[in-house]
């Protein structure tokens, strides 16, 4: 279909910078998935992603799937969403993950139990600043390919955090302390969530707010993020 806007901001590929997409066929057979899954609690190899027996507490993640490494050509694509306002790379992203989640019989045999998907939350100041929410974009697009309900207003951020890529782990984990709660409108009717955001660096965020859905009432929150 004729798009005016393909003539006035063609796109090129973020890789070799060719014309029609965002990512050329060629660029795209270059990004490596993730294979090795990891236990999100000590972050130390898991199989499939589950979180270690020794290392699950009453309010921890039940699990971690994170599809590609956040380096390269999965970081710039990430980062054109976050800072440069390219909406329309959300579908990209989305169905990058898609694509690679399908060969992942754990998270599978997850979706398969009908979770509710929950998109980390950004404080309402950052994102009427830069007006959108890229875990919110990027979860619905995910929660409608995948099937599952999509639930993005089930947390809510509350203490407007510093940004979490430019802390030490310690002061990370600090500075999420106590970020989110449970929308005081929202009932927890479903007891089993993923959790998605787009990057998992430490891990701290996802494990905040994690524990905050467990305490709300869930019974079962699996992770997932795009890169880590």
């Amino acid at each position: 279909m004729f798009n005016l806007l393909d003539i006035l901001f063609p796109k090129t590929c973020f890789s070799c910078g060719d014309w029609g997409e965002y990512l050329c066929t060629d660029c795209l057979n270059k990004i490596k998935e993730k294979r090795e899954r990891i236990c999100p609690v000590c972050c130390r190899p898991a199989i499939y992603g589950i979180t270690h027996p020794v290392c699950r507490r009453k309010y921890t993640l039940d699990g971690l799937t994170t599809v590609f490494s956040y380096t390269g050509l999965v970081k710039r694509i990430i980062k054109k969403l976050k800072f440069n306002f390219v909406f329309d790379v959300n579908k990209l992203l989305s169905e990058l993950l898609i694509t690679s989640l399908g060969e992942d019989q754990q998270f599978t045999r997850i979706c398969r139990q009908s979770p509710g998907l929950v998109p980390v939350p950004l404080h309402s100041s950052r994102e009427r600043w830069r007006g959108f929410n890229q875990a919110e974009l990027l979860g619905k697009e995910i929660a409608q390919s995948l099937g599952i309900n999509f639930n993005p207003k089930l947390l809510i951020r509350i203490k407007n955090t510093n940004v979490q890529s430019l802390l030490s782990k310690a002061e990370r984990q600090k500075n999420i302390k106590e970020a989110f709660i449970v929308n005081p409108k929202c009932l927890i009717h479903n007891p089993r969530f993923i959790l998605f955001d787009d990057v998992w660096t430490s891990g701290s965020t996802l494990r905040e707010a994690g524990k905050v859905l467990k305490k709300g009432g869930a019974k079962f929150v699996w992770g997932l993020t795009l890169a880590s």
